[in-house]
């Protein structure tokens, strides 16, 4: 094999290379935005079951002083269902 063959295989390959380099640059950049999006999404329902469970706390307390257990069984049921929601968001966000 002549020494221009290997040169221009060898310049063929560093091209092919570069092209290779900037594609998975690329797709690193698309990667880390949908990172912190996705981080960000989890950010923001920490605080959502954060303001959720001190509504609940909140509820409970209501209830254990005014002793309606109706009204707040219901508003209970629907916090722990919002509750295991969010936990199961954060669940799936976390994979």
């Amino acid at each position: 094999m002549a020494a221009d063959e290997i040169l221009s295989k060898l310049k063929e390959n560093i091209k092919k290379m570069i092209t290779l380099l900037q594609q998975y640059r690329t797709e690193n950049n698309i990667l880390r935005e949908e990172l912190k999006k996705k981080e960000e999404e989890i950010n923001m329902k920490k605080r959502e079951l954060k303001d959720l469970e001190t509504k609940y706390e909140t509820l409970k307390l209501a209830k254990s002083i005014s002793g309606i257990n109706t009204e707040t069984k219901g508003a209970r049921d629907k916090i722990n269902l919002i509750i295991r929601d969010l936990d199961r968001c954060i669940g799936l966000l976390n994979r």
